[in-house]
C-alpha cells in the first residue's frame, strides 16, 4: 500500500506545463514566442490579436491604432496568398474562396475601427493593387469595395485616384470620376473627364444630377436633352426627369415632345405613354387620355394585360369601351392565358374558366400549377370538377417522385380534403379514396411520411 502511494506521490509531482510557462523569466518567454512564431505562421496573428485585445482593454488608443496597421497587413498576407492563386487559375476551390472573403472580411472591420494609418493603407494599395489589376481572381469587387471603406484623407483619394488612372478602362473612368465629384468634390477633374465620357444614357444622367446638387436646373435640362437624343442604353432617369419637369409646368407642347422622341427612340415607350396618360387625365382631357392609353396598350409586349384591362375599364366611357372591349378581350386571350381568365372571372364566365384550366389548349404554353389561383375560385361552384384538378395535380407528383414532390402532393390532397368535408360533407368518400392512394403507394415510405396528417 506505501509503495503504490509513494508512486501516485511521485506522478503528482511531475510535469506541469501551466507552472513551467508561469516560472519562465522573460528571455525565455520571448524565445518561446519566437519559436512558435517560426513553427506557425499563425502564432503570430493569434499574439497580435492578444495584444490588442489587451491594449483595448486599458484603452491605449495608440497602441491599438499600431496594432491594427499590424493586423491590417497580416490579414491581407492571408487573403493575398489565395487571392493570388485565384488570379492564376482564374477561381478555385469553393472552401479557398469563402476563406479568403473571410480575411477581407476582417479587413473592413479593422477599417471600421477607423485606426489605420495612412501609411499602412498606401502599402495595402500598393500590394493589393497588384492583385485587383490582374482582374482574374474574382475579388474584383471586393476589393473596391474596401479600398473605398480604406478613404478618408484627401491624400488616400488622391492615391486611389492614381492607382485606378494606371490601367485605364471606362469602369475605372466612371470610379475616377466618382472620387472626383463626390469625395474629392474637383469639379474641374469631374467635369473635364465626364465632358469627356459622355457616350450612355447613364453618363448623362451622371452630368444632370451634378447640376442639380449645384442648383444649375437650365444645365441639367440642356444636359438631360443631349441624353435622349445621344445616349447609349437606358435612357430611364433622363425622360422621368424631363417629363416631371415640363409636366410640373403644365408645359404640353414639351410634354408630348419628350414622350415623342421616347417613342421615336423606342426607349421608356410605355413608360411614357403612362406618364402621359396621367397628365392628360389630370388636365380633364378625356380624349388625349384615352388615346394615350389605348397606345400604351398597343405597345405592350409583356404580360400584366389584366391590369391593363381593368384600367382602360376604369377609365373610359361606357359607349367607347363597348367598342373596343372585344378586341382587347381577345388579344389578351392569344397572349396571356391567365391574365384572359381573370378578365373570364371579371366578366362572371366561370364555365370558360374552368374548361380552359380542365383541358388547356395545346397551343397555350402553361406552367405547372400556373392555374391553381384559379381553382381556389371555383371550389363553391364546382367541387366535383376542382377534386379531379387537385387530385390529377397532387398524382403526377408521386411516381418517380421525391420528399419535395410528395411535400407539394400533400398540399394538393389537402385542397381535396377540404372541399370533400367541408363542401360536399362526404368524409367517407375522402376516406376511401385516400385509403385507395396510399394503397398504391405503400411501396413508399417517404410519401406516407409527409402525408400521415391528412
Amino acid at each position: 500500500m506505501s509503495s503504490h502511494s509513494e508512486q501516485g506521490e511521485e506522478k503528482s509531482e511531475g510535469f506541469s506545463l501551466d507552472e513551467e510557462l508561469k516560472s519562465l523569466g522573460v528571455e525565455d518567454l520571448y524565445n518561446l514566442v519566437q519559436n512558435l512564431i517560426r513553427k506557425n505562421s499563425e502564432v503570430h496573428r493569434l499574439v497580435l490579436e492578444w495584444f490588442k485585445e489587451k491594449a483595448e482593454a486599458s484603452r491605449v488608443a495608440e497602441e491599438v491604432a499600431t496594432l491594427n496597421d499590424e493586423l491590417l497587413m497580416e490579414y491581407w498576407e492571408k487573403a493575398e496568398n489565395i487571392i493570388s492563386k485565384f488570379n492564376e487559375y482564374g477561381g478555385g476551390p469553393e472552401d479557398e474562396e469563402e476563406e479568403a472573403y473571410h480575411w477581407l472580411n476582417e479587413i473592413s472591420e479593422l477599417i471600421k475601427e477607423g485606426n489605420i494609418s495612412s501609411d499602412v493603407k498606401f502599402e495595402f494599395f500598393d500590394d493589393a493593387f497588384l492583385e485587383y489589376d490582374k482582374g482574374n481572381s474574382g475579388f474584383e469587387d471586393e476589393l473596391m469595395h474596401i479600398f473605398f471603406e480604406m478613404c478618408e484623407m484627401k491624400e488616400e483619394w488622391e492615391y486611389l485616384v492614381e492607382k485606378l488612372a494606371k490601367h485605364p478602362s471606362d469602369w475605372r473612368k466612371e470610379l475616377i470620376m466618382r472620387i472626383q465629384k463626390n469625395y474629392l468634390c474637383n469639379e474641374r477633374a469631374y467635369l473635364e473627364m465626364r465632358m469627356e465620357n459622355l457616350h450612355y444614357g447613364m453618363d448623362y444622367w451622371d452630368l444632370a444630377e451634378f447640376y442639380v446638387k449645384k442648383g444649375d436646373l437650365q444645365k441639367a435640362l440642356e444636359t438631360a436633352e443631349q441624353g435622349i437624343l445621344k445616349g447609349e442604353g437606358k435612357l430611364t432617369e433622363l425622360f422621368q426627369f424631363l417629363f416631371e419637369h415640363f409636366a410640373k409646368k403644365r408645359d404640353t407642347p414639351n410634354v408630348e415632345r419628350i414622350v415623342r422622341i421616347a417613342l421615336t427612340r423606342k426607349s421608356e415607350e410605355k413608360d411614357m405613354l403612362d406618364r402621359l396618360f396621367e397628365y392628360y387625365k389630370t388636365q380633364g382631357n378625356y380624349e388625349k387620355a384615352k388615346e394615350a392609353l389605348q397606345k400604351a396598350y398597343k405597345i405592350m409586349r409583356y404580360g400584366n394585360y389584366y391590369a391593363e384591362y381593368k384600367k382602360m375599364k376604369e377609365f373610359m366611357r361606357a359607349a367607347d369601351w363597348k367598342q373596343v372591349e372585344p378586341k382587347i378581350f381577345k388579344d389578351v386571350q392569344e397572349k396571356d392565358i391567365c391574365d384572359y381568365l381573370r378578365i373570364c372571372l371579371d366578366k362572371n364566365m366561370r364555365e370558360t374558366v374552368l374548361h380552359t384550366i380542365l383541358k388547356p389548349s395545346k397551343n397555350q404554353w402553361i406552367m405547372i400549377n400556373e392555374f391553381d389561383e384559379f381553382a381556389a375560385k371555383l371550389e363553391e361552384d364546382f367541387p366535383e370538377k376542382i377534386i379531379e384538378y387537385y387530385w390529377q395535380s397532387a398524382y403526377r407528383n408521386i411516381p418517380g417522385g421525391n420528399r419535395n414532390t410528395y411535400r407539394i402532393a400533400a398540399g394538393y390532397l389537402a385542397k381535396v380534403k377540404h372541399i370533400y368535408i367541408n363542401l360536399l360533407k362526404d368524409e367517407s368518400r375522402w376516406k376511401k379514396r385516400f385509403s385507395g392512394l396510399k394503397a398504391e403507394f405503400k411501396n413508399r415510405p417517404a410519401f406516407l411520411d409527409e402525408v400521415r396528417k391528412l
